[in-house]
């Protein structure tokens, strides 16, 4: 129980540390100024009117989703406050859908080709889909399917965080000049790991079957 605690205030810090510094990169700096537009604006990639509304959605409702997603997984919260876990689902899911429909569009100009574009755009439609399974469970009053979607559907809005990390470690041991080369591979190894790690914790916890 103990671990269990201190694995989802990791995570927990983790969320809030990368929602904060979204927060700080996009809305104190300015959307213009922030590192990752200064990126692709470096590589040449002509950023419309139109990218940088969607870039703005797919923050703006991640960041919600990214954060709540913790307190939808801690058993305390959902087991004496049913409402407010029910509330919290309803503003996670939207901030799932606004995050996942703007990363399709965002996907289709993801830096590092086709290998980039297939990596994201499939995250976004599983983040998409798992959202609507877990939506849908617990409409069917399905509680441990609910509960088992959830967690694979936060494994995917986590994926926020690893890429960050995955950028950074990159970034340290090959430098900038191959930006476009990594960033393809991260568009994959930010979430594939995730998704896999949170498939073998499901099958060694019983709690959590269909």
């Amino acid at each position: 129980m103990i671990m269990k605690r201190v694995r989802m205030g990791i995570v927990m810090l983790l969320a809030i540390g990368v929602a904060g510094y979204a927060i700080v990169q996009y809305g104190v700096i300015g959307l213009d100024k922030a590192g990752f537009i200064m990126q692709k604006v470096n590589i040449g990639d002509v950023l419309s009117s139109m990218w940088k509304w969607m870039l703005g959605v797919h923050i703006i409702t991640s960041i919600f989703a990214l954060v709540l997603g913790p307190f939808l997984l801690m058993e305390k919260i959902r087991q004496k406050n049913k409402v407010l876990h029910k509330r919290l689902g309803y503003i996670y899911t939207a901030g799932v859908i606004g995050g996942g429909l703007s990363g399709l569009y965002l996907a289709y100009y993801a830096t590092g080709g086709v290998i980039a574009q297939t990596g994201f755009g499939l995250l976004a439609i599983l983040w998409l889909t798992t959202v609507f399974l877990a939506v849908k469970a617990a409409v069917q009053r399905k509680i441990a399917q609910h509960r088992r979607w959830t967690m694979i559907n936060y494994s995917l809005t986590f994926a926020a965080v690893t890429l960050r990390m995955w950028l950074g470690i990159f970034m340290l041991v090959f430098g900038v000049s191959l930006y476009e080369v990594y960033y393809a591979y991260i568009a994959w190894i930010c979430w594939v790991p995730n998704l896999l790690f949170i498939a073998f914790y499901l099958k060694r916890n019983t709690n959590y079957v269909y």
